[in-house]
């Protein structure tokens, strides 16, 4: 993924190499391998990938594979560079030291908020993904509604474990562990999933697939048994909230912007709003764009996001709404499961 344009960012700095050391997801990122171990050497011109033997050798047109045999350290060292580039967010103290010492007369510079740049503009081929994996989290979502009325499920427990098994049936699997959050556990965002027993109440998800290494991300709140009024109008207020966010979104905008707008808009609820509106997918859960009151991120063209606000009442109960979206001169909803409020009446 956009390995070229990469490269053109370490000639522009100046930089001859960057190495790419495991467990960083950027290796994943520009071979679309996931190995057990690897490194991954780009440079202006060539790039080398090593594996060990226990992994099976991808197939790459830009990029060699080469195997970690012993003696590797000494013909990559072989090679002298001016300048090396890093990923300072992943890169352990103790591989730093060792790179150091491999290459004595190099400079080390970080790299690490260059690449998270390059991946929050999606490629096509990478958009085809996410939607692949927002497909098969409405589909799952779909069949937990559909046995939810069946009475099938006993706890949050169970339907968590439904929608890994459903998941892995479509070929996909948990880009997070899954959130199924009853009653008071849903006014706690990243709720634990645990062995509640389903009741009358606000129930909560947050579930999202991972297919072929990209994600979704999801939430819906529905309700189990039959609403009061109160409640009807909390959620209403939440869907309003969201829907506008999404219509409000334009390009160059401030994601912390549409933040401010998006609370605004919550009125009296917002001092219960507790976490920032989004965050950018892809092939992590959580990546650029940012919605951090400190960033300066604005929103433009193949960039893919969640717009997610919640309305949280702790020890009583919380709701979050919430879309994995790409921006194309507007914001498309990627996934598509109903948002108008769901009641299940059996409780």
């Amino acid at each position: 993924m956009r390995l070229n344009d990469f490269k053109h960012i370490l000639k522009k700095k100046g930089i001859d190499v960057t190495i790419l050391l495991h467990p960083d997801i950027n290796i994943t990122y520009f071979t679309q391998f996931l190995p057990s171990y690897a490194m991954l050497i780009i440079s202006q011109g060539s790039s080398e990938l090593y594996i060990t033997s226990l992994d099976e050798k991808p197939k790459l047109k830009e990029i060699s594979t080469k195997l970690l045999k012993k003696g590797w350290e000494d013909k990559v060292k072989a090679k002298k560079y001016n300048k090396i580039g890093l990923n300072y967010s992943t890169i352990t103290i103790s591989a730093f030291n060792r790179l150091k010492k491999m290459f004595p007369g190099s400079k080390f510079v970080d790299i690490s908020k260059d690449l998270l740049e390059l991946r929050s503009v999606k490629t096509e081929k990478e958009i085809a993904l996410i939607k692949k994996a927002c497909k098969i989290t409405d589909k799952t979502f779909e069949l937990v509604l559909n046995n939810l009325k069946q009475g099938k499920f006993k706890t949050e427990q169970e339907i968590s474990e439904f929608i890994e098994n459903k998941f892995k049936d479509f070929g996909a699997e948990l880009a997070f562990p899954s959130i199924v959050a009853m009653g008071k556990n849903a006014a706690i965002p990243h709720y634990c999933t645990g062995k509640q027993k389903l009741q009358r109440g606000f129930l909560l998800f947050d579930i999202g697939a991972k297919y072929k290494n990209y994600c979704a991300d999801m939430s819906r709140t529905i309700f189990l048994g039959t609403i009061s009024s109160s409640e009807k109008n909390v959620y209403n207020q939440l869907l309003e909230t969201q829907k506008e966010a999404i219509k409000k979104a334009q390009k160059d905008m401030r994601l912390t912007d549409l933040d401010k707008l998006t609370r605004k808009s919550l009125g009296n609820y917002s001092s219960y709003f507790i976490h920032s509106l989004g965050h950018g997918v892809g092939i992590e859960i959580h990546e650029k764009p940012s919605f951090n009151e400190e960033s300066k991120e604005k929103i433009t063209d193949h960039q893919v996001f969640t717009i997610e606000p919640g309305i949280y009442f702790p020890g009583k109960f919380g709701l979050r709404i919430e879309d994995t979206l790409l921006f194309s001169g507007t914001l498309k909803q990627l996934t598509k499961s109903n948002k108008e409020l769901i009641e299940i009446k059996i409780w």
